[in-house]
């Protein structure tokens, strides 16, 4: 941006002021508990703007408000320097001078002017969250960062809607690409043991269980399938929340086991054509479980891979026995109880 951006006839710092004011009036801030922070990357300053930062109660924003208002447009009533104001600027100060004084006052007080050193990158840097990121993946979070944000304001903008965005959604993506780019080996689980409730739950009612029912599965290898299935459930949403994870990277893991579940399908249906269809079921499901796979280029627990092939048989994209797509239009789950 060439020019200062806070002077005091700068187009741009009341029209910062007057989005502020109509986010107020819709409701889509919160003047009381929101603090509107002006940003600029190097140091520059402006009487009114600073004046507007160091006001402290209504009061001192009101006569802040008062004096900027007769330094634009003159004194009141007769505003005789009004018809002087740029073309640019005259709507901008229209929104800001003619809204109610008391919301007006409320942004300012809450209202704060701050500066970079004029390295964007530098300033970043030095933020005390950037040591908590490897050293050599400083310079790719920070471009990452940068381009993320301004992805979503282009989109925010491309659809209309205020550039507003969530600092946890933000932190979270932020926290994922670092961790996704790490030099860890292991995923850590955190899923608790799944209640008596939810399993029994589960082996009434899920197509995974009735997957292994198609293939004469015993209890004790339904019971292992159903604590699988929600320990994975509960370590994705949990490494989701936290950001260990990208989202992306739950899908090319899926994809993964997918393709992996039709290349030994593809195998078994070779080496065992010649065997009932629930052995065949049998030694497919055998082979899957014995699968490794790893998430984000990381180990999982033992319970996750297994727990997914189920979350992919509950959606029928894969299957044990050779014909499950129409056996399982055809047969009703088994009761299940314990032996």
């Amino acid at each position: 941006m060439v020019g200062n951006p806070v002077a005091d006839r700068s187009p741009e710092l009341w029209k910062t002021f007057g989005n502020w004011i109509e986010a107020v009036k819709s409701a889509t801030l919160d003047p009381t508990t929101t603090f509107f922070e002006l940003f600029v990357s190097k140091p520059l300053s402006g009487d009114i703007a600073q004046s507007f930062s160091a006001a402290a109660t209504a009061q001192d924003a009101k006569a802040a408000l008062t004096r900027a208002r007769v330094i634009l447009w003159g004194d009141s009533p007769g505003y005789t320097k009004k018809p002087g104001v740029s073309a640019a600027l005259a709507p901008q100060l229209e929104r800001v001078f003619g809204a109610d004084e008391g919301l007006v006052a409320a942004i300012i007080c809450n209202f704060s002017l701050k500066h970079g050193s004029g390295s964007a990158h530098d300033d970043l840097r030095a933020l005390p969250a950037m040591a908590l990121v490897p050293t050599e993946l400083r310079d790719a979070t920070l471009k990452f960062a940068l381009g993320l944000v301004k992805e979503k304001i282009d989109q925010l903008i491309e659809q209309k809607r205020p550039a507003i965005l969530a600092v946890d959604e933000i932190r979270k993506e932020i926290m994922s690409f670092v961790r996704k780019h790490d030099r860890r080996t292991i995923l850590t689980s955190f899923a608790p043991t799944p209640s008596k409730e939810a399993i029994a739950g589960d082996l009434e009612t899920r197509t995974y269980v009735r997957q292994l029912d198609l293939i004469d599965a015993d209890y004790d290898e339904r019971l292992r399938a159903v604590n699988d299935f929600l320990r994975a459930a509960a370590d994705r949403t949990q490494w989701s929340e936290k950001g260990d994870v990208q989202p992306e990277s739950f899908d090319e893991f899926a994809d993964n086991l997918q393709r992996t579940w039709d290349n030994i399908r593809r195998k078994c249906a070779i080496e065992h054509k010649n065997r009932p269809a629930v052995e065949h079921g049998k030694l497919l499901y055998q082979d899957c479980a014995l699968h490794q796979a790893q998430l984000q280029g990381m180990a999982v627990p033992g319970h996750f891979t297994p727990g997914s092939f189920h979350s992919l048989a509950d959606a029928e994209k894969v299957g044990w026995h050779p014909d499950y797509v129409n056996q399982l239009r055809a047969a009703p789950l088994k009761e299940t109880k314990a032996p």
